[in-house]
């Protein structure tokens, strides 16, 4: 009896053999993928997040922007977060395209303002980075059982917050060599990007922060005279209050703690800083930096130690080993800058009860639009009054550059679009000067550090 064509080629079909050749060609481009993310150095996570933000805002200058979807996410964040913000402030699109951010921005945060209760989302373009370092750590953790991969991240190819989440995510036998080798690699003295993942925004928060130096001797001059000196000045500068203190705190503990020798210098518990605080403390320079860095990497170790021990334990002690090598220390900076921010509320608070001091409020900048939202409770009714005034005119001179931007009122005089893009973020989320009022002209690129809104958007090969 003939044999059918059917019966000849079931064999060729058999779905156990298809499956085999798909998982193994899935392997093999997970591996291929890892290594190339690895290829470009330090951190391959970290660039992976970056780039793809830079690829957002790219596609925001270029197309996105007009989107529908894209302007109401920023709408919903209040604006980009601040690294994002000084990205297209130094871009060459920044003269027409920041007044259309600024809108959303304004547009957002007002809506915000006037439903209480209703938090701010995260910075879209955040967001997209955050979305790509997932993707590059699932592909990392699918290749870690080749050992070139396994070997490309303990040799400092992944900085070191990025290993610990690889570690807490592994095989049990792969997370302990992770935890192994970043144990040894402590003892190294790799660099700061290594230590805190790299940071693309440090060198610009570097420039911005010098300014504020001089505001520290103001600051000590004036609390010498008294109190309300010092009030006085902090809000006769044309910026938020509370921005200022937050910055300004912050800035005055880095310095501290990167000068500071001998028997005043920091404690054990006051040298923790995180990833952000790390880079600014470096930054800053001094004959202590080297003796904080070394005790970060030293709390480090302590918690490496500590995650291999739970990993040894059964059930819910060893459960408890990826939460545990997860969670944050706790930095002093951010507690610094937090309780800077309580305390120039609540002086705030209580000169406003003084008539005439409440008054001369109502001549200064008020606070942003950022701190108008998370003030704990009832704004006092010269924070509220002075605040709408202010956005209320920045509004209007937002709709006037927009105007303006307009071919048929190419005829008309253009204003100070420049100054508008510089000033605003005052109003809208003080941390973009770092605190500071708004510098007399746009920051030049950083030769060192470009705006990366150029990006392709398939990096891939």
């Amino acid at each position: 009896m003939p044999v059918s064509f059917r019966d000849r080629v079931r064999p060729l079909l058999r779905p156990g053999r298809s499956q085999r050749a798909k998982a193994e060609e899935r392997e093999n481009h997970r591996r291929r993928e890892a290594l190339h993310l690895m290829h470009g150095g330090l951190c391959a996570v970290c660039r992976e997040r970056d780039e793809s933000a830079a690829r957002w805002l790219s596609y925001f200058v270029m197309e996105s922007h007009r989107q529908e979807g894209t302007r109401a996410r920023v709408q919903e964040s209040a604006g980009l977060c601040p690294a994002h913000t000084r990205r297209l402030l130094a871009a060459p699109s920044s003269p027409w395209l920041m007044p259309q951010l600024l809108d959303l921005a304004l547009t957002g945060g007002t809506r915000l303002l006037r439903t209480p209760g209703t938090r701010r989302s995260r910075c879209p373009c955040c967001t997209a980075g955050d979305d790509a370092t997932g993707r590059a750590t699932e592909t990392l953790l699918c290749a870690l059982g080749h050992p070139p991969v396994r070997e490309g991240v303990q040799d400092g190819a992944v900085c070191l917050p990025h290993i610990a989440v690889l570690a807490t995510r592994a095989p049990y036998e792969y997370g302990l060599q992770l935890a192994e080798s970043a144990s040894a690699a402590l003892e190294e003295e790799r660099e700061t990007a290594w230590l805190a993942g790299t940071d693309e925004d440090a060198r610009i928060r570097a420039a911005l922060h010098r300014r504020i130096d001089p505001l520290l001797l103001d600051e000590e001059r004036h609390r010498r005279r008294s109190t309300t000196s010092r009030w006085q000045a902090d809000v006769g500068m044309d910026c938020c209050p509370l921005c200022l203190a937050e910055h300004r705190c912050a800035r005055r503990l880095l310095k501290w703690a990167a000068t500071t020798t001998g028997r005043g210098r920091p404690a054990r518990e006051e040298s923790v800083l995180c990833a952000r605080h790390l880079h600014d403390l470096a930054a800053t320079g001094g004959p202590n930096v080297r003796a904080v860095l070394a005790e970060n990497r030293s709390q480090w170790g302590t918690r490496l130690d500590h995650f291999r021990t739970l990993l040894g334990q059964d059930g819910k002690e060893r459960d408890r080993a990826g939460p545990y090598l997860r969670s944050e220390p706790r930095c002093r900076a951010c507690a610094e800058e937090r309780e800077a921010v309580r305390r120039q509320a609540a002086l705030l608070t209580a000169q406003l009860r003084d008539p005439v001091r409440a008054r001369e409020y109502g001549h200064t900048h008020g606070i942003c639009l950022r701190h108008a939202l998370s003030w704990p409770g009832p704004r006092p009714d010269p924070v509220q009054e002075v605040a709408e005034a202010r956005l209320a005119l920045l509004r209007w001179e937002i709709d006037e550059v927009l105007r303006k931007q307009a071919w048929h009122t190419r005829h008309e005089p253009k204003g100070a679009g420049t100054d508008l893009s510089l000033h605003a973020p005052t109003l809208l989320d003080g941390r973009v000067h770092t605190g500071l009022p708004a510098p007399a002209e746009s920051p030049p690129p950083d030769p060192m550090n470009p705006p990366r809104t150029d990006i392709p958007f398939d990096r891939r090969p």
